[in-house]
């Protein structure tokens, strides 16, 4: 049976054989291509600017602040910044930009950049050697740290043990508290965790140069360090008795157990190698 053939449509042989069913490329123009390398330039500007030291009028580099950078302020106005500071704390020198301009006039820190004040010399020479190294990573702080003479890094660090704990207040938190107080004092043996102030203190006060002072440590500083041994990122603790523990632990637990040491009370870390010698800053 035949079929009605349609006139309308067209027979093979009236096909042009160059017909392009599908719209051929175009070149990219030529004022795209000079936005896209425009744009990378300019990421490329603000990294390396990210590295430089602050030597202009404005507002000096800051390391990156998390979302709840402001939990914990100063209780009161700290006055105005000591005057017989060495050199490098609040000038600087040459491509070395000051500590204060992260750590604050009175090292108390803010957010995820650490309070130095009242840490012990030791352990604020290790750390510093540390960054010189690459042994523990930070880019900010290699940076820094590895223009530093080995007089600096003592002369700062004697400098900074110095200091009093500039007083802080404690901040409300959506952390679980009663479970960083467990975790600080008792541990959780079942995810075999020791306590905190079994290496730490009772109070938090920290002991030489392996073990830091937790008490009134900025919170946020203390979660991302932990965050940073459990993820693999930091490495220079004591036969890494801080990247196994904090493997342990999930991410909850360290946020809780970091805003509990934050709140308890400011001592000095020497406090337990001095008995009778205590200090604080209430």
């Amino acid at each position: 049976m035949k079929t009605k053939t349609d006139a309308t449509l067209p027979r093979v042989e009236d096909i042009d054989p160059t017909f392009e069913p599908w719209e051929p490329p175009r070149p990219i123009p030529i004022f795209l291509l000079a936005i896209l390398i425009a744009l990378a330039l300019a990421g490329v500007g603000m990294y390396l600017s990210d590295l430089a030291p602050w030597t202009d009028s404005g507002s000096p580099p800051r390391m990156a602040q998390g979302p709840a950078a402001t939990l914990a302020k100063p209780e009161t106005p700290l006055g105005p910044a000591p005057s017989d500071a060495p050199e490098l704390v609040h000038t600087g020198r040459g491509s070395v930009w000051s500590c204060a301009s992260c750590h604050g006039d009175h090292g108390e820190g803010a957010g995820i950049t650490p309070r130095l004040a009242g840490l012990s010399e030791a352990y604020l020479v290790k750390q510093l050697e540390d960054f010189a190294s690459g042994t523990r990573i930070n880019e900010s702080m290699h940076y820094v740290a590895r223009e530093l003479r080995p007089e600096d890094i003592t002369e700062l660090a004697a400098y900074y043990a110095d200091m009093p704990v500039p007083p802080l207040a404690s901040a409300a938190s959506d952390a679980d508290l009663e479970r960083g107080q467990m975790l600080f004092e008792k541990g959780d043996w079942k995810l075999d965790v020791p306590a905190c102030a079994s290496c730490h203190g009772a109070n938090g006060e920290g002991v030489g140069a392996a073990f830091p002072p937790l008490a009134a440590q900025q919170p946020e500083y203390m979660f991302s360090q932990l965050a940073a041994w459990k993820g693999g990122h930091r490495h220079n603790s004591p036969q890494q008795l801080m990247d196994d523990i904090a493997k342990r632990l999930s991410y909850e637990d360290l946020y809780a157990v970091s805003h509990y040491a934050a709140s308890l009370p400011r001592q000095r870390d020497d406090a337990r190698a001095n008995p009778g010698n205590e200090n604080t800053y209430d």
